[in-house]
């Protein structure tokens, strides 16, 4: 018996921190990776985990151990129904929904969180008191911190393994969909176990197991035009062929990181094109590519003769198979170097190795993926310590009114002292953003940024950057 239910307080709290790193990479594709988004999530799963001690003060007068044992594999069967029917089919749906009725990033989070996660983490979460309640004999205490002990060592295994292995194995959704397994798994083997009959929730979750497993083992029928589609630890990646327009698309968490015409193989995107004039004519020899995608402009530029290495950097290790396999189906040139490390690990390591490059290009930013860490002083400045020449692909809003992008334009001018830019997209006028390539570098046909309104830097220690992109949306 308490094996079992050492067994049942590890597993339960193995799927809740499974669920909890799930829930932050599945609205990482909306509303991109920050602290406020992330704090709101584990806020409500925090609520919902204490909310569910609370109740159990009540439960804990119930002296039948039935009733008890009934409880608890009510419990797992509603949250394992939750979860595969409610929170990771209608995730995205439900928090996009939102964001577009309410424009307000911080009341969609919240609600969604609470709308998908409360109530399953609220029922889950009463199974270790209950349990509790079940090791009422000799060495009760004993027994009680060996059940937390098993249910902390669970927590620490789902968030570790969902991360690290599970993401990068079987894909985000079919982690999900695997939580709830392990809960129908447990509900039926307790049912089994404690009243070796079947009644209505045996075959509740007799059904949900089937499907679930159905889930696991099914390959994703695919759009004819989709190539490939996967939700790795990272990103949603899908790639696809727009026939009309003779165009392939690789599209990383709903955004369009790379493109190319399916007649030339060459990017279609203009700020790609611009970077790659700028390089051309330049004749730089040894480039630096932060943020890898579907490896297009490398690919270009391993075709000239002059370039001699390019170290594309990605934390995504999959980027490389993937775009050589799906995306331009043809091996990379040895040239290409990649690097899968985060960028500011990145370039610490150039500038502690004292390395150089005659040109650095940052193509990091999508405008629902900013990540806060690039966009600071320290970051600028670093870029300038490996090379002198910077190119950044920028999309803000076109004439920089927005407190991000007066705040960004300010924190890169204390970096490079001059910045310039070129909108590249400037012909489509009825969109208040645009791609902008801005540079340190002083070219024909660039315009040098200056502005006399008020505005602050961004630093490592001390920024806005994700208040300021909330109030950009």
């Amino acid at each position: 018996m308490s094996l079992l239910i050492y067994i049942i307080s590890f597993l339960e709290w193995f799927t809740t921190l499974s669920i909890e790193i799930i829930a932050i990479r599945n609205f990482t594709p909306i509303i991109w990776t920050n602290s406020i988004s992330t704090s709101i999530i584990l806020w409500v799963i925090l609520l919902a985990l204490s909310y569910g001690y609370y109740r159990w003060g009540k439960n804990s007068k119930i002296n039948e151990p039935e009733k008890i044992k009934d409880k608890i594999i009510f419990n797992l069967s509603v949250a394992a129904f939750y979860y595969l029917f409610f929170t990771f089919t209608l995730d995205y749906f439900t928090l996009s929904i939102f964001i577009e009725k309410t424009w307000s990033y911080f009341w969609s989070i919240l609600i969604s969180s609470f709308l998908l996660f409360f109530i399953p983490v609220f029922l889950a979460s009463q199974t270790i008191p209950l349990l509790s309640e079940l090791l009422k004999w000799d060495n009760v205490w004993e027994k009680m911190w060996k059940l937390l002990f098993f249910s902390t060592i669970g927590s620490f295994m789902g968030s570790i393994l969902t991360s690290i292995f599970l993401f990068s194995q079987i894909w985000v959704e079919k982690t999900a969909t695997l939580n709830s397994i392990i809960l129908t798994i447990l509900a039926l083997i307790l049912s089994i176990k404690w009243f070796k009959k079947l009644n209505f929730i045996y075959i509740f979750n007799i059904i949900i197991l089937i499907i679930s497993l159905k889930v696991i083992f099914t390959n994703e029928i695919l759009d004819e035009n989709i190539i490939f589609k996967k939700a790795n630890s990272y990103h949603n990646i899908v790639i696809y062929n727009n026939l009309d327009n003779d165009k392939r698309i690789f599209s990383q968490n709903s955004g369009y990181s790379s493109g190319i015409d399916l007649n030339s193989k060459e990017s279609f995107f203009k700020y790609i094109i611009e970077i790659k004039n700028q390089i051309i004519e330049n004749k730089y020899e040894n480039i630096a590519i932060i943020w890898a995608a579907g490896f297009t402009l490398p690919n270009e530029l391993s075709q000239y003769d002059f370039v001699k290495n390019i170290d594309v950097v990605d934390v995504d290790s999959e980027l490389k198979d993937i775009s050589e396999k799906y995306f331009l189906e043809k091996k990379l040139s040895n040239k290409i170097n990649f690097i899968t490390k985060p960028s500011r690990y990145f370039l610490n390591n150039a500038i502690n190795e004292n390395k150089k490059y005659d040109v650095i290009v940052i193509d990091v930013y999508v405008w629902n993926s900013l990540a806060p860490q690039t966009l600071t002083l320290e970051f600028f400045k670093s870029l300038t310590e490996v090379s002198d020449n910077v190119f950044i692909n920028m999309i803000t809003d076109k004439k920089f009114e927005s407190n991000f992008s007066l705040n960004l334009m300010k924190t890169l001018k204390n970096a490079f002292w001059n910045v310039y830019y070129k909108d590249v997209n400037q012909l489509f006028n009825d969109n208040p953003k645009t791609n902008f390539v801005i540079t340190n570098k002083n070219i024909s046909w660039y315009k040098e940024y200056s502005s006399n309104k008020t505005a602050n830097i961004y630093l490592d220690d001390k920024n806005t950057i994700e208040l300021d992109l909330f109030k950009a949306k």
